[in-house]
């Protein structure tokens, strides 16, 4: 009996400890100082747009504003949610800045879809928990990390493409075109991309490959792990 009061004593704490919504939905800017990183973290829908002015435009109720931490430091911009929220649905924030990001790390629920093109000498990008991401993306190198549930939608070009993927993750890019390359796969994921040039490294577990093109293959491939080639059509 004792240990089950305590059992809902902590329940409680933890649940009271959420930021549920209340009052009016708002829309709220916030001027910032010139970023060319992006960290987000929270349960929260992300909109990029170029813009001569740099600063962020939110949607959602007061309380739920009021926990959000927003600051750029070395040119870093970082939007995180301070406390987990309860009942509140998918909120959205408008990113309007002058430059492109050059990295990119999202965590938790995060969503983040770039509306333009973004032109970048070396791209990278970060993915876990159940963040995704959309967008268009010019680069000559470009370096993914995807875990967890994570998912990814990329088009665009880049010369080199370094991606390592586990879990659960997948990434669904037949428009984005690679050159080369560089896979390190583990786990369940998928990945579905757009080869010209060559594909090396390693796809394990029960991982599935899907490549479009005709690429040179220097590839080890685990019994269980699939790789299949295909057509656009």
């Amino acid at each position: 009996m004792k240990n089950l009061f305590y059992l809902i004593l902590i329940f409680t704490a933890v649940s009271c400890g959420k930021v549920t919504p209340k009052g009016e939905i708002q829309s709220k800017d916030v001027e910032l100082a010139e970023f060319s990183k992006l960290d987000l973290k929270g349960k929260f829908r992300v909109f990029y747009i170029q813009s001569p002015h740099n600063f962020v435009n939110v949607e959602t109720y007061p309380n739920v504003f009021e926990n959000l931490k927003i600051e750029v430091k070395d040119k870093n911009l970082s939007i995180t949610e301070k406390s987990a929220t309860d009942k509140v649905d998918f909120y959205n924030i408008t990113i309007y800045g002058k430059n492109p990001f050059d990295d990119i790390k999202i965590a938790d629920s995060v969503e983040l879809n770039i509306s333009s093109q973004m032109k970048v000498e070396n791209f990278s990008l970060h993915l876990k928990d159940n963040a995704k991401f959309i967008g268009s993306v010019i680069s000559e190198k470009s370096t993914i990390e995807m875990l967890n549930k994570s998912r990814a939608n990329l088009l665009g070009k880049t010369t080199l493409a370094k991606l390592n993927i586990r879990d659960t993750a997948s990434i669904i890019s037949p428009y984005w075109y690679i050159k080369d390359l560089e896979i390190e796969s583990q786990n369940g994921n998928y990945a579905e991309l757009n080869v010209d040039e060559e594909i090396k490294g390693k796809i394990g577990n029960t991982s599935k490959l899907i490549y479009y093109g005709n690429p040179s293959k220097k590839l080890k491939v685990t019994e269980k792990a699939i790789i299949e080639n295909k057509k656009i059509n």
